[in-house]
Order: C-alpha cells, then sequence, then structure tokens
C-alpha cells in the first residue's frame, strides 16, 4: 500500500511538471523579452521618421476656410437723424436745385448705419508649397533618416542574438545544475551504502567502532552538499524563467546534455569570418556613413534654399445673411521664394567643423572595433580548443577514478586497506564528474560564443 502511494504521488508530480525544450524557450524568449520589444518599435519608429521626411520632397497642399454670420445692434446716439436739404433753399430755387438737393440728401441718408446690421461673408484657400532647392540638407537627411533606419534593423538582429545566446547558457546552466545533484546525491547512495556494509563488519567485530563513526560522519558531511545542490538547481530554474517571461512555476527545461557536434574551425578562418559577417561592423560603417552626410549637409549651410508658392482663394461679403452665387470673388498668386544665410554668428561654421569632427571620430571607432572584433575571436577560439582539452582530460581521469574506487572499496572489503582510502576516492570521483560535466557544459557554450563572434548566425 505505501508502495502504491508512493507511486501515485510520482505520478502526480510528473504530471505537474510543464517540460519546455531549447528551441521552444527560444521562441518563448523572442516573443515575451521585453528589450527584443523595444528593440522592434525602435525599427518601427524608424521607418516612420524615414516616411516622414521623405514626405517633405513633395508638394505641401493645405486647404482654409472660413464661413461666418454677424448681427450688430448700434446704440441709438450712434445713429443721427435724416437730413433735408430742401428747406434751406431760397425762393428763387429752380426744380433742378430741388432735384440736385433731393438727390444728396438720399445719398446722405443712405450713408446713416442702420441697425440692427445684417452680414455674411464665406473665404475659402487653397496652398500649395514645393521646396526647389535647399543647399542638399534635405536629400542628405533623407538618407541619413534612410541609414539610421538600417541601424536599427541590425540593432534589433544583433539583440536577437544576444537573446538566443542568453537563452542557450541559461537552458545549459539548468540541465547542468540537474546534473550536479544527481552526482551529488550518487555520492550519498554510495556513502549509505558504505555505512550499511561498515555497520554490517561492525555486528561482526571486523571493524572498530572508529571505522562506524567515520562511515556515519561522511554520511552526515554529503548531505548539506545535496540540499546545497537542489538549491543551486532551483535558483537556476528560477533565473530562467525570468530571464523567458514566464510565471509558471512548474516550468522546466528538458534536453540531452552531450556534447554538440565537433566545430572545425581554424583561427585564420574564424578570424576571416568575423571580419566579413559581424553585424556590428556593418553597423559601423552605416555610422561612418550618417556621419560624412551629416558633415555634406552642415557644408550646404551656406547655399541659398528656394521654395515655389501658389495659392488661389474665393471670398465673399453680403449686407445681409443670404449669398448669392454672383457675390463671389476670387485671387491667384505664383512666387518663387529665396533665402541666403549672409551672417549666422559664425554658427554654421561651428555646426560644420563639429560635424567633421564627428566623422573623423566614427572612423577611428571603425578602426578600433576591428581590433576588438579580431580579439574577441581569437579569444573564443583558444578558449574553445582549451575546453576540448578539458573535456579529454576529464573522460581519462573519470575511468580512473571509477576504477580507484573500485580498488580501494574491494581493499577494505578484504580487510587490506582502510577506509581513508575509500573516502578519498569517493571525493575524488565526485569531484572528476563535476568537473567532467562542466566541461561539456563550457564547450557548448564556448562553441556558440565562437560561432556568434565570427559573425554565423546561432
Amino acid at each position: 500500500m505505501k508502495r502504491l502511494i508512493t507511486l501515485i504521488g510520482l505520478s502526480l508530480l510528473v504530471f505537474s511538471i510543464s517540460a519546455i525544450s531549447l528551441d521552444e524557450s527560444v521562441n518563448l524568449a523572442l516573443k515575451n523579452n521585453r528589450n527584443l520589444l523595444i528593440a522592434k518599435e525602435e525599427v518601427e519608429k524608424a521607418n516612420m521618421s524615414y516616411n516622414d521626411v521623405r514626405g517633405t520632397l513633395l508638394p505641401q497642399i493645405t486647404l482654409q476656410g472660413g464661413y461666418e454670420l454677424s448681427r450688430t445692434h448700434l446704440p441709438p446716439n450712434a445713429i443721427p437723424g435724416e437730413v433735408n436739404f430742401m428747406p434751406g433753399l431760397s425762393q428763387t430755387a429752380s426744380m433742378d436745385d430741388y432735384y440736385l438737393a433731393g438727390a444728396l440728401a438720399g445719398v446722405v441718408n443712405n450713408m446713416i448705419p442702420t441697425t440692427p446690421q445684417d452680414q455674411a461673408s464665406v473665404a475659402l484657400q487653397v496652398k500649395m508649397t514645393q521646396v526647389l532647392f535647399l543647399g542638399g540638407k534635405l536629400v542628405n537627411g533623407i538618407k541619413a533618416v534612410d541609414r539610421y533606419r538600417s541601424i536599427q534593423r541590425l540593432n534589433y538582429w544583433v539583440e536577437e542574438q544576444n537573446l538566443i545566446l542568453k537563452t542557450n547558457e541559461l537552458f545549459y546552466q539548468c540541465l547542468l545544475a540537474e546534473k550536479l545533484v544527481q552526482v551529488q546525491q550518487d555520492g550519498l547512495d554510495m556513502a549509505n551504502q558504505h555505512l550499511a556494509r561498515v555497520e554490517a563488519f561492525f555486528e561482526e567485530g571486523m571493524v572498530s567502532e572508529f571505522d562506524l563513526l567515520r562511515a556515519r560522519l561522511e554520511v552526515a558531511k554529503l548531505e548539506p552538499q545535496v540540499l546545497q545542490a537542489q538549491n543551486t538547481y532551483e535558483i537556476a530554474l528560477s533565473a530562467f524563467r525570468m530571464h523567458l517571461g514566464s510565471e509558471d512555476e512548474s516550468l522546466v527545461p528538458e534536453g540531452e546534455f552531450v556534447l554538440p557536434e565537433k566545430m572545425e574551425v581554424t583561427l585564420e578562418e574564424a578570424l576571416s569570418s568575423g571580419k566579413e559577417k559581424r553585424v556590428e561592423l556593418e553597423l559601423l560603417d552605416i555610422a561612418t556613413e550618417v556621419a560624412q552626410i551629416k558633415y555634406n549637409a552642415e557644408r550646404g549651410n551656406y547655399l541659398p534654399n528656394i521654395a515655389l508658392t501658389a495659392d488661389y482663394s474665393l471670398y465673399t461679403a453680403a449686407d445681409d445673411f443670404s449669398i448669392e452665387k454672383d457675390d463671389f470673388g476670387s485671387r491667384y498668386s505664383v512666387g518663387i521664394g529665396i533665402q541666403i544665410p549672409i551672417f549666422t554668428g559664425l554658427s554654421n561654421t561651428a555646426k560644420r567643423n563639429r560635424a567633421r569632427s564627428e566623422y573623423l571620430q566614427a572612423q577611428y571607432q571603425q578602426r578600433d572595433l576591428e581590433n576588438m572584433i579580431r580579439l574577441e575571436v581569437t579569444q573564443n577560439w583558444q578558449n574553445l580548443q582549451h575546453t576540448l582539452h578539458n573535456h579529454e582530460v576529464q573522460s581519462q581521469n573519470i575511468r580512473m577514478a571509477e576504477r580507484s574506487l573500485e580498488i580501494a572499496q574491494a581493499r577494505y572489503d578484504n580487510q587490506v586497506g582502510i577506509q581513508l582510502e575509500v573516502f578519498d576516492a569517493r571525493i575524488t570521483l565526485s569531484g572528476i564528474r563535476l568537473q567532467y560535466l562542466q566541461s561539456i557544459y563550457d564547450i557548448i557554450i564556448d562553441q556558440l560564443k565562437l560561432t556568434k563572434s565570427m559573425g554565423i548566425k546561432i
């Protein structure tokens, strides 16, 4: 019954664990990593900036219009009385004089404002502006924004490769930590088996109480090491889940912890590949080109700016709220504007000199980066050669350590050896097993680092 309960518990534990492969881990990290998402949005922003600047080459057309109705009530003291010039004429005035006096009075009375006053107005204007020449600043600006767009795309690629490498490191760190737990547990199991054997010898009087106590102390010493290895494994799992952006506490990496296919590449081939394929070099090439474009644009500040403008206006104004078709008038104009900088307080000269310094600085950085990449590739290649050699050594050592433990245990069982030999052989074997597993991890990661430093997509 007790065994059945144990099996059921283990089954429930297995079903509660969500295993995830390396490829699934990489895909999940690419989906959830915030830095990569930010880099993706930077690419989109660069695309929109390019479209924005490119749009300034096209005509800029605006439409303005307005419709207004107004009613004005004048104060009574602002309205004079009507004028009549006839009473002031002499008796000898002729009919023509009376006619002229009446006409003049009509004209004056028509000039007297009335209240309320109603007015309606409509205005509509279409205006077009087309840049003809800006001293090359606009064209250079479009080139610079286009290269900036390329920079953001390459930055995204670099960020993606860094993320994939980091995911591989954390994935295999979890597998390594799990293997280390197993090594420590195997060491504890061997110590318990040895303790059982010593207890049996002690009951038969074949060993002393001192040997029994030493065997028990050895078991007690190994138990904390197992707990420490388990704690290290849990920490590695937490870091792995955090990197993936997952809150699933049951997420556990699952895969083979074996040597990858050996990377056959010479140092000269690795250096040549890094020089040809490293994206960072292409990034700096573009940055140098952008600096040169900026310098060329600043030199164009001394040239004139020329623009073409044209507009067409339609307008009307009426003394009442009704507007007729015949009330409209129109106006159009076409012109060319020119602006030439004569004196700007030497600011244009300062801008040009600063752009020239930035261009020279970009060239120096490009040469420095080439040397840094050469050093990085060399270090990664040498590290891989060292880890490969170390793995061969550890493979031989582990076979010798296993044989040494067999001999020490047999000598002790036959009463021709001491217990200390068994302890020493067991400690040596556990240490070499840990180093052997670490060498596998080092080969996996160092090979990925060399691949990345050579400019090859991982």
